[in-house]
């Protein structure tokens, strides 16, 4: 009867925890394939909310939409896409190693809602939806209605479109992020540029690839998104 109730005992305690009897059901709860730790610090850039997190075993970054964290929030993300070797050019520094992730998990295994929502995301998210006067339709090339209207047989072909200059953003998931307006539509267009720049108001001239459903993740979205551009300020 003794040896019994010893194999009942060390079953009990060889037995996981259940959501009632956890210690750590107010934190945020782990899954398989995700990092958990403490927040130490965080920094806000380019949409992105850096956080620095201790695990325990060691301290490593991860960044992810902008979200409201305060020193010593226990949070969890996904660890799907690790970047080695990364450079910020908006924070001028380098990360050894960096998660990007598409939400944070905060307490009780639930994803924290964005301090601001999806900062790229589908057409006219950005601006009001009002022409820009006196943008000229490049030479040879497509207005942004034109595209719009001629998007299904234009996907995957060559662009060219001449307009001003709304957001820009530089160096998020290895592109610079350009929105333009022209006198054809209310709408802004969004251009990625590897290294093309430029600042907001410019008049630009954009020559890339149309693309049409890009889901890039991190909430950057697209129903149409010309790609791949060279940028010609002028």
């Amino acid at each position: 009867m003794q040896q019994k109730k010893q194999l009942k005992k060390q079953r009990s305690l060889n037995r996981p925890p259940t959501a009632a009897t956890s210690p750590h059901t107010r934190e945020a709860i782990p899954k398989p394939g995700q990092i958990h730790g403490k927040v130490i610090e965080t920094i806000e850039a380019a949409g992105y909310t850096y956080v620095h997190v201790d695990t325990g075993s060691q301290k490593l970054w991860a960044a992810g939409p902008s979200t409201a964290f305060k020193k010593g929030d226990m949070i969890a993300f996904d660890s799907g896409m690790p970047m080695k070797n990364f450079h910020s050019k908006s924070l001028k520094r380098d990360f050894n190693l960096l998660y990007f992730v598409d939400a944070f998990i905060t307490d009780g295994g639930t994803a924290a809602k964005p301090a601001s929502h999806e900062p790229h995301s589908k057409l006219g998210d950005h601006t009001q939806a009002t022409p820009v006067p006196n943008i000229r339709k490049a030479k040879g090339g497509q207005s942004i209605a034109d595209i719009l209207a001629k998007k299904g047989s234009l996907a995957n072909k060559p662009v060219k479109i001449r307009g001003k200059v709304v957001k820009f953003t530089a160096s998020v998931l290895g592109r610079n992020w350009i929105h333009i307006k022209d006198s054809s539509s209310g709408i802004d267009l969004t251009v990625t540029s590897k290294n093309g720049k430029a600042n907001k108001n410019d008049i630009v001239l954009i020559q890339g690839t149309l693309g049409l459903n890009k889901d890039f993740g991190y909430g950057y979205v697209y129903d149409v998104i010309v790609e791949n551009a060279k940028v010609t300020v002028e």
